[in-house]
């Protein structure tokens, strides 16, 4: 089965009919973030549940960066305050992840091996955006919120005060990080097509991106290389708390830019050759 949705030549499309379907597709999305609010909302001492554990799982990553920090001054180039910019980022980074994508990601081999794909596939959207953004998990964004607290800490233990630019900077990145951590999962999960019932698939990917929360910095050789280049981990951490830092360098912007649209674009053709595999529940 292929995806239902026509492609497009953009170069002969009119700016307002591309406004249009960006449009529809907000205003889809928009609808979704609706309703899976109130459906966590139904649940609220879950969430009041959810913000304590947090805020406890915070406190011990400042607690571990420091304990790490008592009998060394720094790690490869790296202090312990910031190393605390380094954590946050990362917490950031893959929450939102986390957030947005972590229930579509882990019920994608239930929709393959159930047959229930073929009623995703039937709508008149983008295969690939709808299966993506079918459930939002707003639980994950108090994790995100104490990351920007604990990035905000080591900041001020540092005594900087980051410039617009800088902050700025920080925010593409960290949107970037999560497109490349968005398109490696997707990717890494679209095996189910090839394998069949692997319901834990979307596992995989959390003990991967927790790499992330090493410094690059730190690696040598062929590892260094693989975590920036290959499987760019550096972008979900070590990449954007150096721009907070302002410690950037001047390449990491447009790398980023380039290597989260081109992430993305190869996990939708990988997307497309993953639907020639699939026989839907009638076959």
């Amino acid at each position: 089965m292929v995806d239902n949705v026509a492609t497009v030549d953009i170069a002969f499309v009119p700016v307002t009919t591309i406004w249009q379907q960006f449009r529809r597709y907000l205003r889809l999305y928009g609808a979704v973030a609706r309703y899976c609010l109130a459906r966590d909302l139904e649940y609220r001492t879950n969430m009041v549940f959810n913000l304590f554990r947090e805020a406890f799982y915070a406190g011990l990553q400042v607690m571990f960066v420091n304990l790490i920090y008592l009998n060394v001054k720094s790690v490869g180039d790296w202090s312990s305050d910031q190393m605390l910019v380094l954590m946050g980022s990362y917490t950031i980074v893959t929450n939102l992840t986390y957030c947005l994508f972590w229930e579509t990601m882990t019920g994608l081999s239930g929709l393959v091996n159930t047959g229930e794909l073929d009623l995703v596939l039937t709508k008149p959207v983008n295969g690939q955006f709808l299966v993506s953004v079918r459930r939002i998990a707003f639980m994950n964004l108090a994790p995100v919120a104490f990351g920007l607290v604990i990035a905000s800490y080591g900041i001020s233990r540092l005594g900087i005060q980051p410039g617009l630019l800088d902050i700025l900077s920080y925010l593409i990145l960290c949107g970037c990080g999560v497109a490349l951590c968005y398109a490696m999962w997707f990717s890494s999960v679209l095996m189910v097509f090839w394998t069949g019932r692997m319901q834990n698939i979307a596992a995989v990917f959390e003990p991967v991106v927790s790499m992330a929360r090493v410094p690059t910095d730190v690696l040598r050789g062929p590892i260094r290389l693989a975590f920036t280049f290959v499987v760019p981990l550096a972008f979900a951490g070590t990449v954007p708390a150096r721009a907070l830092l302002g410690v950037g360098e001047a390449w990491h912007m447009p790398f980023a830019i380039v290597a989260a649209v081109g992430a993305v674009f190869a996990s939708n053709k990988l997307w497309k050759r993953a639907l020639r595999e699939y026989s839907s529940a009638s076959s």
